[in-house]
């Protein structure tokens, strides 16, 4: 009998359900870092954000998807929405020691947006 097994892979995909981020990403200077931030279903058409700063209702954007699944890039920092998923991908290419600090991955809504936050530490190249 052929078939497709699932097996207990199944829990290593995120629920869509709550916004899920890692609470800690490093990397070296000069290289690329990426990061997935997990959104509930049902957010696929509102705007994701990546924002700046130690505060969630004080940070600043650094960039957004404006609800489109294409890419959308400012400067060094990339931000891509998968609809299907339920995840955006972050990507800083050439990460440099002045990116570290505290970010935030946000969902753009009525009242309080959904945001978790993000540390960001930079080793030295």
């Amino acid at each position: 009998m052929m078939g497709i097994s699932l097996g207990w892979g199944w829990l290593l995909l995120p629920v869509c359900q709550a916004l899920v981020v890692p609470r800690e990403v490093s990397g070296r200077a000069g290289e690329r870092l990426s990061l997935h931030c997990w959104y509930p279903r049902g957010y696929e058409d509102y705007n994701k954000y990546w924002c700046e700063g130690a505060s969630w209702h004080s940070c600043r954007k650094v960039v957004e998807t404006a609800g489109r699944e294409a890419p959308q890039q400012h400067g060094w920092v990339s931000i891509q929405d998968s609809h299907i998923f339920c995840v955006v991908l972050l990507t800083v290419q050439n990460l440099s020691e002045a990116d570290a600090g505290s970010y935030w991955c946000g969902i753009e809504r009525t009242g309080r947006d959904l945001m978790e936050p993000v540390t960001v530490r930079v080793f030295p190249g």
